[in-house]
């Protein structure tokens, strides 16, 4: 298990748009942080419009991202939002949430729509 941090947050983004266009297939990429082929992505959304977050990880080096205001995309499931943290816990671990830089400016992000 790695543990330490060799991936930047934008060699998870790019993975994770990798793997939520090929969804539904499940993830067909290796960690970038590992290369472990172990990469998990769940999300919790509103039942209404489909509107969450997704948590994005490996299972086995423990690492990953969590990303906000997304869409989950027809045909995938999802988790409704009000989970308690208990229920939250038995289907994500804890695991260590790589963030921006923080001298990224937050204005310079792209919308992308997928």
């Amino acid at each position: 298990m790695a543990t330490i941090q060799h991936a930047s947050y934008d060699d998870w983004q790019r993975i994770y748009g990798d793997v939520y266009e090929a969804l539904p297939e499940p993830p067909a990429r290796s960690c970038p942080n590992c290369g472990h082929h172990a990469l998990r992505l769940e999300f919790v959304a509103s039942e209404r419009d489909r509107m969450g977050y997704a948590m994005f990880w490996c299972d086995f080096c423990l690492f990953g991202i969590w990303v906000s205001r997304t869409w989950v995309p027809t045909g995938v499931p999802f988790h409704p939002y009000g989970l308690s943290e208990e229920e939250l816990r038995a289907i994500v671990p804890e695991y260590t949430v790589v963030y921006p830089p923080a001298d990224e400016d937050p204005e310079d992000f792209e919308e992308v729509e997928f």
